[in-house]
């Protein structure tokens, strides 16, 4: 799985490995050179082991622990001219996780190769070596630093390693991100724009493209800021890849003047995995599915999660009847597997967890006693539309059933405003409101409402035409359509 030397790897081939199907050592080094406020340059060297690649030995029952001898060489030809050795140990823990270690390294200019090597301490034989050009060059003008990559980052004015400039700063040495990863982050350091540029600011800009090969690349996101020039300057910028489909791109970040004349810039290459983005059926095979959170719903799971996704069903309903009729567990997994998948590609099973939280939510609230809560007129729209801006509930006006009038000020659905919902409960049995009107394109509209609702009074209407009239005599206490026009 050797991401960070290989960033066009064929997808089928790039999705088969994984550090679990191989005895490497799988060890991804990342590294930036940077400068000191004195201008005294040095290398910042990020290892990452993966966590299946390295051998853990048990501790006693319960922990476990991994480590690899580092050995980190700068080079100029063959004569190392800086060095780290040490073993790099995990805490006791139950679970294999990754090693993580940062190291800073003093470093004069000019043109060197830096070397990783590690060795499993628990298997000799298991180890890896990672070999690249390093180039240290600062002569004055304005500079940027290599692009870090990063997982994230947060507030931390701690003594990590990890941390700086106030931040915790969690590497990406594989430059890699998996499908649960909505964002990407890199920090870099800008040296020198007070020296350079002759207007008080200057503009930094900031590119996702995907590459085609060839040469050839496709812009997908761009972003820029003003800085005000500086000695030296930091760069935390965080960009949106949750809608990024599988494949190779590129980071580019460039320092314009404000006239867009380029002054420098920088360039990496990242994989981004995201396999339920836009598959197909056929691609979602059974070997996939057994890996999914659908793997662990029983039918009785499946089906009341296949009864809480039916309100949001356009396109597939007729399919999904069809499934919860036939009761098979595999075909019921697929098509809730699709759902989510197709609600958040980045994390189905988050999306999964979110929305049955809501739906059981709508059961506990709305159960009629008949059927589940989430499939009550008020359920379905509970789960279609969200949480009501305003509701009035009304039980014991003269001539009328109980009733409710939800209020959605907002209404994204339709892009309207002040949408209006009228439930009833005509038969009084339990909690299972009907819905009366909606005032909402698409839902039920009914001119005649106020009759329905008033019909136990059905003969006192204000039209002259009883088979046309549309409202009652506004007596009595009758006010739900006060309540329905006025709020």
């Amino acid at each position: 799985m050797k991401y960070k030397n290989c960033f066009y790897l064929p997808l089928f081939l790039l999705m088969s490995l994984s550090p679990k199907n191989s005895k490497a050592l799988d060890a991804g080094v990342s590294f930036a050179v940077f400068s000191t406020p004195d201008g005294s340059p040095y290398v910042e060297v990020n290892i990452e082991v993966a966590a299946g690649s390295v051998m853990y030995r048990h501790i006693d029952s319960v922990q476990m622990q991994a480590g690899v001898d580092v050995l980190i060489l700068i080079k100029s030809g063959e004569k190392v001219v800086n060095y780290e050795k040490y073993s790099l140990n995990s805490p006791l823990v139950r679970f294999p996780e990754a090693l993580l270690d940062v190291k800073r390294m003093r470093i004069e200019p000019g043109d060197y190769t830096l070397e990783v090597s590690t060795v499993d301490v628990n298997d000799s034989d298991n180890k890896d070596l990672f070999s690249k050009p390093l180039t240290v060059h600062f002569d004055g003008k304005i500079a940027l630093s290599e692009l870090q990559l990063l997982r994230g980052f947060k507030p931390d004015d701690s003594e990590n390693p990890f941390s700086k400039n106030g931040f915790y700063l969690e590497p990406l040495p594989f430059n890699f991100y998996d499908r649960y990863a909505t964002l990407l982050a890199f920090y870099a350091e800008i040296y020198n724009s007070d020296k350079s540029i002759k207007d008080e600011k200057f503009r930094v800009r900031y590119m996702i493209e995907k590459e085609l090969g060839n040469g050839q690349h496709h812009l997908i996101s761009a972003g820029s800021q003003e800085k005000a020039k500086s000695p030296i300057d930091a760069l935390l910028v965080q960009m949106d890849i949750g809608s990024l489909e599988s494949g190779n791109y590129s980071l580019t970040v460039e320092l314009r003047t404000l006239g867009n004349e380029l002054l420098t810039s920088r360039k990496l290459e990242f994989q981004r995995s995201n396999p339920f983005l836009d598959f197909r059926d056929g691609a979602l095979t059974q070997e996939v599915l057994q890996k999914q959170f659908v793997q662990g719903l029983d039918e009785e799971a499946l089906v009341y999660c296949m009864k809480a996704i039916s309100p949001l069903m356009t396109d597939r309903s007729d399919e999904l009847k069809e499934i919860l009729k036939e009761k098979d567990p595999e075909k019921m997994r697929f098509f809730v597997f699709r759902h989510f998948a197709e609600k958040d590609a980045n994390n189905p099973e988050q999306a999964y967890k979110n929305y049955m939280a809501v739906a059981n939510a709508a059961e506990k609230r709305f159960s009629s006693g008949f059927r589940n809560g989430f499939e009550t007129d008020r359920g379905r729209t509970f789960l279609r539309f969200g949480q009501a801006s305003d509701v009035v509930h009304v039980e014991d006006e003269p001539g009328a059933p109980p009733y409710e009038i939800w209020i959605y000020y907002k209404f994204p659905a339709t892009g309207q405003n002040n949408v209006k919902f009228l439930f009833y409960n005509p038969s009084l049995a339990g909690e299972d409101y009907i819905l009366l009107h909606s005032t909402a394109r698409g839902e039920i509209q009914n001119p005649k409402w106020e009759r329905e609702l008033y019909r136990r009074n059905s003969r006192e209407y204000t039209d002259e035409n009883y088979h046309d009239a549309t409202t009652v005599e506004r007596n009595s206490g009758r006010n739900a359509r006060t309540y329905f026009e006025d709020f």
